[in-house]
């Protein structure tokens, strides 16, 4: 596989008033039965993306399905409950006379106290019948944890590709209200003590006794206050060769700085990371971050194919754009032929606090993304 053969090289990506223009122009078009999927949680951005598409127009079912999820009795995000409601108030609001709300529970933890969640949330949509009457699917990050989004999307990719074999053109859409200074104030609180792959990368064949010979690299997409998990996932993974990714360009010039500055000490004297490994992408663009991914694993994959190839360890630490990119190449590398061992190394939370200290943030901006249906057609 080459860079020229990548599947999201030509890619729909809008953000601002080209949201808005984009999604009048599209609603438009001809009667659209669209379902939105969204998580129930305190952010306040939660509803800002259904609110603005909404206003927009168009004919046709605009119904959503509520995704809630519960993180333990110790959770610091119970002290968010107001918010909360005041979220799923706002949503029926929106929606009344619209269309219907469906609630579906995610199950975070098994009976024995294990996480499950990455599990629950994929097993929750077993089949594309349930999408039939739609003939979009818009599903919403802003209020979703990364260890539910990933493999949320990556079943939602899953169902639609088959659907597409069969010849049928569902669109699966996601967007965000994006704002990297909100991001850097939720704050995870009670890390787990290990990281783990998650569920549906690869997590069992980046760990089988098969493939042990094989070189591993890691590359964790940069975000601030994340050493802790930087460290569980490094002791998880055990690289051979360690490659960041840093955002640049980024909301603010020296964001790609700072972090270096915080990780200094972890990246450079104890992990001995090589400076020319770093790898830069832009902070507001997934299909940068997956396209340099993209040409990192398969130069590590050519030039180790003597070897056998390699292993990849992606991990997500940044914002959900920049998680959206590796998504796509955790994704994409998992299911072409040949296939490349890529897994996502992640260590979950028991909840997140806001930290009031960071400085008021810039109204946040919309962002859409297609990823799958009518305009990608041959």
């Amino acid at each position: 596989m080459t860079t020229d053969s990548l599947r999201w090289r030509d890619y729909f990506l809008r953000e601002g008033r080209h949201f808005n223009e984009f999604w009048q122009m599209f609603l438009a078009e001809r009667k659209r039965n669209v379902l939105f999927v969204l998580g129930h949680g305190f952010d306040s951005r939660m509803c800002d993306g259904i609110e603005q598409i909404l206003s927009l127009g168009g004919q046709g079912a605009r119904d959503v399905t509520l995704l809630a999820f519960q993180e333990g009795a110790e959770s610091a995000s119970h002290a968010r409950v107001d918010q909360r409601k005041a979220n799923g108030d706002r949503l029926a609001e929106l929606v009344r006379g619209r269309g219907q709300i469906g609630h579906r529970d995610i199950t975070m933890f098994s009976e024995e106290g294990r996480r499950i969640s990455a599990r629950s949330i994929a097993k929750e949509f077993a089949s594309s019948a349930e999408f039939r009457s739609y003939t979009d699917v818009v599903v919403d990050i802003s209020a979703l944890p990364r260890g539910l989004y990933l493999p949320l999307l990556a079943k939602f990719l899953a169902l639609f590709d088959v659907e597409q074999e069969d010849g049928e053109k569902r669109n699966l859409h996601v967007i965000v209200s994006h704002s990297p200074t909100s991001d850097n104030a939720i704050v995870d609180e009670g890390l787990e003590e290990s990281a783990n792959y998650l569920f549906g990368f690869a997590a069992a064949a980046l760990e089988s006794e098969s493939t042990s010979s094989q070189p591993k690299i890691w590359i964790p997409v940069l975000g601030k206050r994340q050493q802790a998990q930087l460290e569980r996932i490094h002791t998880l993974v055990m690289p051979d060769e360690i490659c960041p990714l840093l955002p640049s360009p980024a909301q603010d010039p020296r964001e790609g700085d700072s972090i270096m500055i915080e990780y200094r000490k972890l990246l450079f004297d104890q992990l001995r990371v090589e400076p020319r490994n770093i790898i830069y992408a832009a902070e507001s663009n997934p299909f940068e971050v997956y396209r340099q991914l993209m040409r990192s694993i398969l130069h590590y994959d050519r030039a180790l194919k003597p070897l056998g190839g390699c292993k990849v360890a992606l991990s997500a630490m940044s914002s959900k754009l920049a998680s959206i990119g590796v998504l796509l190449a955790a994704y994409e590398l998992g299911r072409r032929d040949p296939k490349v061992l890529v897994g996502v190394a992640h260590v979950e939370s028991q909840g997140y606090h806001v930290d009031e200290s960071v400085g008021p943030a810039p109204l946040p901006t919309l962002f859409t993304m297609w990823l799958s249906g009518e305009c990608y057609a041959a």
